[in-house]
């Protein structure tokens, strides 16, 4: 069975939609979550698939993943959501008189959680959130020695 943009959908809401919500992020299941287009559009790329327009995943970009690729499209959107998430939490301690609230519990548990879900992605898939690449460069000129060079340049 071929994925389509609400299975896409379905799956995310399923995994995240208590701190989606707390996030303020929509969990609507009825194929353009613009919330989960990010998310969705980083998922294809990174197993390989192409998207048109990465604000409108549509049907046709997550066709272009392949079954044997599921799997780690679906871990990597998660990934990518639980960054979304972290990012849109607005949430930070109160304190008034008596009344204590420690409301970025949620954010630091959730920044463990995706640094756990990093390592699996990395053990599972290979999968590198740095795109650092190195390599050699080879320029085509000589060194001349100028304290042996006369006038005319002899």
């Amino acid at each position: 069975m071929a994925l389509t943009r609400i299975n896409v959908e379905k799956i995310m809401v399923r995994r995240a939609s208590a701190i989606m919500t707390a996030a303020g992020l929509a969990v609507t299941i009825v194929g353009t979550n613009a919330d989960l287009d990010d998310p969705m559009s980083v998922g294809i790329i990174s197993v390989g698939g192409t998207v048109t327009d990465r604000t409108t995943v549509a049907d046709v970009d997550v066709a272009t993943v392949t079954e044997a690729d599921y799997d780690e499209f679906l871990d990597v959107t998660e990934y990518r959501l639980l960054q979304t998430i972290i990012d849109n939490l607005a949430n930070v301690d109160i304190e008034v008189g008596p009344r204590n609230e420690k409301l970025s519990q949620l954010a630091t548990r959730l920044e463990k959680t995706l640094e756990r879900k990093k390592k699996d992605l990395q053990s599972q898939y290979g999968f590198s959130t740095s795109t650092i690449e190195a390599g050699v460069i080879t320029l085509d000129f000589a060194e001349h020695d100028d304290e042996n060079v006369d006038e005319l340049g002899n």
